[in-house]
């Protein structure tokens, strides 16, 4: 049963779901605060609804909230209060946070090593994934021992340049929001190093396509096409288009290990969509992970525009859609056994994750299903790669 709890709080008022970067009114209201009865729901109602950071039953999480009533006067609010016994929170510290205030409460600092620093800032295990999904790819098609080594380090370089070309993007974003994950905002990186390490690896990444396949400049250029588009045309920063280029970029790197291995076939373009519709629904986890900041933030994401369990659901269709292509892929007969096993316990462990999401879609959880899919799911989706092979490399 859905629980409706009212509280008189001072936020920020919104106009519509689109928010102050694609709405004028909305744009025009970020700049005052108004007090304001507010109608807290413990559950999502399952529609568009802003969200807040609030304590329910002694439960601190993101609620779904409505505004039912403006006071143009302190006065009012207290008035309010003391005749209808509703909790007048304009001094506390805890209760709501609005869009443009949220902010996670500060953590007691922990020194860090120079190698966690590392780690973080130049996200190695993303890297190493990546190499080895390209490499993978490379290998479970039919490639040689010297096709996957240059598939495996394309991947990272166009990694290296697709990231930093991101960091870039997002740095006033992410040093708003105080997002951790960027370098740059943070300032341990140097925009001018960022900028020659993108020239650099881009630049690397054309010239082993002379060893492999001209054609992988193709997927190249598209996964540099899109992050730049994706910088400066505002209509690629809505919620749905950013998860489909999220989806779009990830399946680049089947294409590149494809191409390496001279063996763009069916089955190819199969886990080309298996990556697509995954990443393209794991962007919401990505999202609702990061919501604290991102509420700091003009940048509309999917939970913000769809509310936590929105962007939930809208994850777990796309898993779906994601495990039917995959399991689809060993019925080419391009694969052994193997791959078909790995696709199995991927759709079985997948499913459960995506469901609990759902069920719980905080933050918290967003985050463990987010490390649990790159780090899980993703390796079974290489070790069926390399199982799945049909015969001995050479």
């Amino acid at each position: 049963m859905i629980t409706d709890h009212l509280v008189i709080k001072e936020i920020i008022l919104s106009h519509c779901a689109k928010g102050p970067e694609r709405c004028d009114i909305c744009k025009k209201l970020v700049s005052e605060k108004k007090i304001c009865l507010l109608k807290i729901s413990s559950e999502s109602k399952g529609r568009t609804m802003r969200v807040m950071e609030y304590t329910i039953d002694d439960k601190k999480g993101l609620y779904e909230f409505e505004v039912e009533k403006i006071f143009n006067e302190e006065a009012d609010a207290i008035k309010y209060s003391k005749e209808n016994n509703v909790p007048l929170e304009l001094e506390s510290k805890e209760s709501i946070i609005s869009e443009d205030d949220v902010a996670e409460k500060p953590k007691t600092k922990e020194k860090k090593s120079k190698m966690q620093i590392i780690m973080v800032d130049w996200r190695v295990g993303r890297f190493i994934m990546f190499f080895m999904i390209t490499a993978a790819v490379t290998y479970g098609l039919e490639g040689t021992w010297q096709e996957v080594l240059y598939a495996g380090a394309i991947g990272v370089l166009v990694a290296f340049t697709g990231f930093f070309l991101d960091y870039i993007s997002d740095m006033v974003d992410d040093k708003k929001s105080g997002k951790l994950s960027n370098p740059i905002a943070k300032g341990t990186l140097n925009p001018i190093f960022a900028v020659v390490l993108i020239v650099t690896t881009l630049f690397a990444s054309i010239i082993l396509t002379i060893f492999t396949n001209e054609y992988v400049l193709i997927p190249i250029g598209i996964l540099v096409l899109v992050i730049i588009f994706q910088g400066v045309f505002d209509f690629m920063n809505t919620p749905i288009v950013r998860a489909i280029t999220l989806g779009v970029l990830q399946g680049l790197y089947v294409i590149i290990g494809a191409l390496c291995a001279h063996n763009l076939n069916v089955a190819a373009g199969l886990m080309t969509l298996f990556l697509f519709f995954a990443m393209t629904g794991g962007r919401a986890a990505g999202d609702t992970r990061d919501l604290p900041h991102d509420l700091k933030v003009e940048t509309m994401t999917l939970p913000k525009k769809y509310g936590p369990r929105g962007g939930a659901i809208f994850m777990l269709v796309n898993q779906f859609l994601a495990y039917g292509v995959g399991i689809g892929t060993y019925f080419t007969g391009v694969f052994k056994i193997g791959f078909l096993i790995c696709m199995i316990i991927t759709v079985v462990i997948g499913s459960i994750m995506s469901i609990i999401f759902v069920i719980k879609p905080t933050p918290k959880v967003a985050n463990i299903v987010n490390m649990l899919s790159f780090g899980i799911l993703g390796m079974l989706f290489i070790i069926g790669l390399i199982t799945g092979r049909l015969t001995p490399i050479v």
